[in-house]
């Protein structure tokens, strides 16, 4: 199974170290720089004469040309691997009927992508299942501004929808643009939790049912989605689909609803709670048990493969790397000039010094005091390296022993030593690594959820020996792939959580 392979793959020395070395880390150490991973081919990434990070993003994206390649063996298997374990990304491609007719205003070409396939999707989903989605009550989780439950309201035709989300100016906002389009959906605003979202969904169908007067015996159908469910959000929604569907089998006076479905993409990993990554018994009981760093969080967001998508995309890639590296070179000097000032001091109080000063931590974060204070610069200040070392002297201070104002430093002293652009080069390397082991980080959370929901369903179907009433059918999870990333929608994999549909 891939979730074995791709732990074994993370958890490995090589990329363990990589994982766990940032740019601005590395830099803050002794010069040559103590690299982790310092192995004889790593002398290939000092090259200043070819760029190097290019060179492994191209071997990266063309699998069909990988032969002959000025690449060292060890990082070419490195990246065949990482391509080869990592989730695969094509978008499916749906057709509804009838077509689809909504309108994007207010939405970026992105985010209309994204209504747009996943209205059709679950359209799409409630069909193949024969769940009438004018029966069906739809709950849209982190909701936002609404246009994914607008939506699915014009096309299905549902008029029972709740929208929730966390931010009171997200539901203000929703609630302006519905009393604009003259649709009718129940907005709410909630701390989302396993618990409030069962009590709200259970408020909700209450206040509807009072309304309508149609109560109904049986419970009410509920589908629950999330277009990018931020941290927990998406193993909170799965474990009020399971407490929910425990309550309908042991309380029959709570038979207010039965989830049917879920359908859920996942953002913003960096913001999981730890007791969230792993969730499945097959990658907690394995061993070794995975340590990842919170940078690995981040990474997992990069999309390295639509970097080099358009000349546009090329560019904005080139210039992000460059804040990383130069940033990084910054920091370097900053270390430097703090080890020359200290230099009285050598030894362990010296260097504990330095480390208190400089902030170093030891998880690969790059989160240093010096970083903090050189803050967010405009785009233009990275057009060229004197430009981006004068500012940086002005947010953090002199960056040469003596120095004083950054008027006092001339441009021979601003200027790149040779050392520096070889550390360059490989701080390049170093960031596109981490950036391309990124995706199976991801396809690691993306299939410990879905093991972990598998687990879920094999213990509630052992528990009732296979005798199952309507609000707990045959229940099945997949892995949808509903986003183009050459959008912009790097997270782009649904977990599905359904009935079988009649042909299966």
């Amino acid at each position: 199974m891939n979730l074995d392979a791709a732990r074994q793959l993370i958890t490995s020395p090589l990329v363990d170290s990589l994982l766990f070395t940032h740019p601005n880390d590395l830099s803050s150490t002794v010069s040559p720089p103590d690299i982790p991973f310092r192995e004889p081919w790593w002398a290939w990434t000092r090259d200043t004469d070819s760029c190097r990070w290019i060179q492994l993003l191209e071997y990266y994206n063309d699998p069909s040309q990988r032969s002959d390649w000025d690449i060292p063996l060890e990082l070419r298997e490195l990246i065949d691997q990482l391509t080869k374990l990592a989730l695969p990304r094509d978008p499916i491609h749906v057709v509804t009927d009838p077509p689809l007719e909504l309108s994007s205003r207010g939405m970026s070409p992105k985010k209309a992508h994204e209504v747009f396939q996943s209205v059709a999707y679950i359209s799409s989903l409630l069909n193949s299942v024969g769940i009438d989605p004018r029966r069906t009550r739809i709950v849209d989780i982190g909701a936002g501004q609404a246009y994914l439950t607008r939506g699915l309201q014009i096309h299905l035709g549902t008029t029972h929808l709740l929208a929730l989300d966390s931010s009171e100016v997200q539901t203000q906002g929703a609630q302006r643009r519905q009393d604009q389009s003259g649709t009718s959906i129940t907005q709410k605003t909630i701390h989302i939790t396993p618990t409030t979202l069962c009590e709200s969904i259970d408020e909700w169908v209450q206040a509807e049912d009072a309304e309508r007067q149609e109560a109904e015996g049986e419970p009410a159908p509920v589908v629950l989605v999330a277009l990018h469910a931020c941290g927990s959000l998406t193993p909170d929604i799965l474990r009020a689909f399971f407490v929910q569907r425990n309550n309908n089998a042991s309380m029959k006076d709570r038979r207010l609803w039965a989830p049917v479905a879920v359908i859920a993409v996942g953002c913003c990993y960096n913001l999981l709670a730890p007791q969230d990554f792993p969730l499945s018994k097959r990658l907690t009981e394995a061993s070794p048990p995975i340590r990842l760093p919170t940078s690995a969080y981040h990474m997992a967001a990069q999309i390295p493969a639509q970097w080099f998508r358009s000349q546009e995309a090329r560019e904005d890639a080139t210039l992000a790397l460059r804040k990383v590296v130069w940033r990084a070179i910054i920091g370097a000097r900053f270390t430097k000039r703090l080890r020359e000032t200290n230099q009285e001091e050598r030894g362990e109080q010296g260097q504990a010094r330095e480390q208190e000063q400089d902030g170093v931590k030891t998880d690969g974060t790059g989160d240093r005091p010096v970083m903090r204070r050189l803050g967010r610069l405009n785009n233009n200040v990275y057009e060229d390296w004197k430009t981006f070392a004068r500012v940086a002297e002005e947010r953090i201070g002199p960056l040469r022993e003596g120095g004083s104002a950054s008027s006092d430093t001339s441009d021979t002293e601003l200027e790149l030593d040779a050392e520096e652009r070889k550390l360059i080069s490989e701080l390049e390397v170093l960031h596109v690594l981490r950036c391309i082991i990124g995706p199976v980080v991801e396809s690691l959370i993306i299939m410990d959820r879905e093991q972990w929901v598998q687990e879920q369903l094999d213990e509630e179907k052992a528990r009732r020996d296979g005798e199952m009433d309507m609000a707990h059918g045959s229940m099945q999870v997949e892995l949808v792939n509903l986003f183009d990333q050459a959008t912009g929608s790097g997270r782009n994999i649904a977990l599905v959580l359904r009935p079988p549909s009649s042909t299966e």
